[in-house]
């Protein structure tokens, strides 16, 4: 019986050793899986690969936090090593586009400024989204990161603060990426899509915003956004009429993008008002 009685002891204690170092094993790998604030930007010791860590925050009050990683042996399409489906999407949510998959975290093979990381979007309901960093590692200072917007065509800097968006409840699939350089930008008296028979402008003697419809174009919608991709009005009436007017007296001051939609396709201008 004494025999036996030691033997129960050394084999608990050789079970309490094994669990010691179980949960230091299982300590360490969530430690080389965090990310560092935006704000320190510095790197851990041993791993100086480029991490972004992305937060999504819909209208109905959801949460989803995406992550991107730079790695020499990733590739920008799917990779079994680095790449994570996201198995259970929700009705708001967001997420990495590779090919025709979803995935919550992606590997890369480097982020410089030809990177492109295309982002899906889903709403089920019609309102005010965010986007922001949530976390960086080893990011410079001097590196810029934005969020474009393709239907408002508006970069937003990550760094200097959330993108807000107003959207409609459905999916985007083919809207949101995020990039590392900002292309020269249209100026506010120029044409993205020009049509000859529509001009957009802002009149500030009437204080409003005017649609000179040259050639009496069928007009479907008339939407105006502000720089951060928020919505200041929309119009669906259906007209022909040479010119339609919108009245900026409760616009702020500001630079806004006025998207037209006609028979003749959809056109966007952006405009200052003053």
């Amino acid at each position: 019986m004494k025999t036996i009685k030691n033997f129960q002891v050394l084999s608990m204690t050789r079970v309490s050793i094994l669990f010691f170092c179980l949960v230091l094993s299982t300590s360490s790998l969530f430690a080389n899986n965090t990310f560092n604030t935006p704000t320190e930007e510095t790197s851990d010791e041993g791993d100086t690969r480029m991490k972004i860590r992305l937060e999504f925050n819909s209208i109905n009050t959801y949460t989803r936090l995406i992550n991107v990683l730079a790695d020499e042996n990733a590739t920008i399409g799917f990779d079994s090593e680095y790449d994570s489906e996201l198995e259970n999407i929700q009705a708001d949510d967001m997420y990495w586009l590779i090919d025709s998959g979803k995935y919550i975290s992606q590997g890369i093979d480097e982020i410089n400024i030809d990177t492109v990381i295309p982002l899906g979007i889903n709403t089920s309901t019609t309102g005010l989204n965010t986007i922001s960093i949530n976390k960086l590692e080893n990011i410079p200072n001097s590196m810029k990161i934005f969020i474009y917007d393709s239907e408002l065509a508006i970069y937003h800097s990550l760094k200097e603060g959330a993108y807000e968006v107003d959207l409609n409840a459905g999916m985007y699939l083919n809207r949101f990426e995020i990039v590392f350089v900002q292309p020269d930008t249209l100026g506010v008296s120029e044409f993205q899509n020009q049509d000859i028979a529509l001009d957009i402008m802002f009149d500030r003697f009437s204080d409003q915003i005017k649609i000179l419809n040259h050639s009496n174009l069928k007009i479907e919608t008339v939407e105006v956004y502000s720089i951060l991709g928020q919505a200041v009005h929309r119009s669906n009436a259906s007209n022909a009429n040479n010119q339609i007017n919108i009245n900026a007296n409760q616009i702020r001051t500001g630079a806004y993008v006025v998207i037209v939609k006609s028979e003749n396709g959809i056109n966007s201008k952006k405009i200052l008002v003053n």
